[in-house]
């Protein structure tokens, strides 16, 4: 049994209706921009994402409502675009809303041309990514916190990673062992101390409770060679480095000289 196709059928809706129906409708924000910049419509999701009526926007160059300190660059980009000299069609832009706040948008174009012959245009969709840049850019402010108060702790500590080798010295343990951090980084910690010499608190070697997995702390002494072949005796403490997830990352060690 065969069904029959009716000109009420979503085949049959006229192709310009359904193109600008899906313009309007869709729930990424878009704009249709002409080869000068200017907005010839903005979708309902870009109204609602901005604020502004199709009515403010309409006929202003879109780099109007960017930051006032990123227009002249948003401007040479979209000609470049245009030209085909820039080949990249994804950036970042900070756009004012008519609430005056501004929401930090990620940015695809695509020259598109009508039957009729018209244009070049440019369609724009925005995705809000303004939550994701605000996490980032407090993340990578705690990160440099940290480094920061590490690098100024006053007990000379070193970070190790799982591998065993060497990723950080502050600048206490620089001081104490007379290498740059950038001298030690990567190296086996052997080579600036003896491992195998420390021995836990069960009188174990604690080099094996290292490749047993870093299960738990220890703390020991060992003789250290250090930059110009001088002797220190040194006492050690080590502390499993774990993240919030439980995975261990690596080990802290916290030195500190016997003599």
């Amino acid at each position: 049994m065969t069904s029959k196709t009716t000109h009420n059928s979503p085949l049959f809706v006229n192709a310009a209706e359904l193109r600008v129906d899906l313009f309007e409708n869709t729930p990424i924000p878009l704009m249709l921009v002409d080869k000068d910049g200017r907005i010839v419509r903005a979708n309902l999701a870009e109204h609602r994402l901005l604020g502004y009526t199709n009515e403010e926007m309409q006929g202003k160059q879109v780099w109007e409502f960017v930051a006032e300190d990123e227009q002249d660059l948003s401007e040479g980009r979209f000609r470049a675009f245009l030209e085909g000299m820039e080949l990249s069609t994804s950036l970042r832009r900070r756009f004012r809303t008519k609430l005056d706040n501004f929401l930090v948008c990620e940015l695809s174009a695509q020259i598109i041309r009508f039957d009729a012959g018209d244009g070049p245009f440019v369609l724009l969709a925005s995705v809000d990514v303004t939550r994701q840049v605000t996490e980032a850019r407090i993340r990578g402010d705690f990160s440099r916190w940290m480094e920061a108060s590490f690098r100024s702790l006053p007990e000379a500590t070193m970070i190790l990673d799982t591998l065993g080798q060497i990723r950080h010295l502050n600048r206490a343990a620089e001081k104490l062992l007379g290498w740059s951090e950038a001298e030690a980084a990567g190296e086996i910690p052997e080579v600036l101390i003896p491992w195998c010499e420390i021995l836990s608190s069960e009188g174990t070697p604690a080099i094996y409770e290292f490749e047993d997995g870093i299960s738990k702390g220890w703390s020991g002494s060992a003789t250290v060679t250090i930059k110009g072949g001088i002797q220190k005796r040194l006492r050690i403490k080590t502390e499993p480095v774990i993240a919030s997830n439980g995975i261990v990352l690596g080990i802290s060690s916290c030195l500190s000289s016997i003599d």
